[in-house]
């Protein structure tokens, strides 16, 4: 976990004052330059830096390479399950939108494979997708399919809810999913598409999709923004068999 900027009285005070501008303000808008802040606080700019680093750090601020710093949103919130990201922006009020990064065929190798319940060399259709709410880059997704599953796909397809198409298209609905969640560092190429730096905390979830038959669907790799994204998650208590029930 990233350390929180450390701040003595007048960055403190700093802090308070930044704290109170940007809650007067629309989130999303840019505030004002470091330069400007000291000048107006009368205090040294790398005083009002260390403001802004700890309000960035709290996820108050969003800082956009070559661009300034920003009013951050409040990170969106998704329910770990089989709704899609089209499907959990809509429900936010948000308008979702995937760019297609890179879209190729490759042959399974023995991974791949038995995640998808095909033979070692067969047809795999892989692409990764730039997902954004209100044009906000949110997360990068690399999709793995079959092409036995998806055997018109294309790339001009995927500008919407992948498993909308699925199951219109293809009648392969999912019906269950396995993931595993991980915290990274945003490496260098998805932060590009992030528009943050490299290293950005990041959440990796890795998921397993079988359709309602319970027959292999796809493997998705999702990397999301840490400071624009969390994930809920709901949990069940259920039986436990330790041994003694019979």
């Amino acid at each position: 976990m990233t350390k929180a900027p450390s701040t003595d009285g007048k960055a403190a005070r700093a802090v308070l004052q930044l704290r109170e501008l940007i809650s007067r303000m629309a989130v999303g808008a840019r505030i004002p330059s470091e330069r400007d802040l000291a000048e107006e606080w009368g205090v040294a700019r790398m005083t009002a830096r260390k403001a802004i680093e700890a309000l960035a750090h709290e996820g108050l601020l969003e800082r956009r390479r070559g661009s300034g710093t920003f009013v951050a949103p409040r990170p969106q919130a998704r329910m770990v399950g089989l709704s899609g990201f089209t499907a959990d922006m809509q429900r936010a009020g948000r308008t979702a939108r995937a760019e297609t990064l890179s879209f190729e065929e490759v042959p399974a190798d023995a991974t791949l494979a038995a995640s998808l319940g095909i033979a070692e060399g067969e047809s795999v259709v892989r692409f990764r997708r730039l997902r954004l709410a209100d044009d906000v880059p949110m997360a990068v997704e690399t999709t793995c399919i079959a092409r036995s599953s998806a055997p018109s796909l294309g790339p001009d397809d995927l500008d919407g809810s992948l498993i909308d198409l699925l199951v219109e298209r293809f009648g392969r609905r999912p019906g269950q999913a396995t993931s595993t969640i991980h915290a990274v560092g945003a490496p260098a190429d998805i932060a590009d598409h992030l528009d943050v730096d490299e290293g950005h905390p990041c959440l990796l979830v890795d998921m397993r999709y079988l359709d309602a038959g319970r027959r292999p669907l796809m493997t998705a790799e999702c990397l999301y923004s840490g400071d624009r994204y969390h994930l809920d998650v709901t949990l069940t208590a259920g039986a436990i068999d330790d041994g003694t029930s019979r």
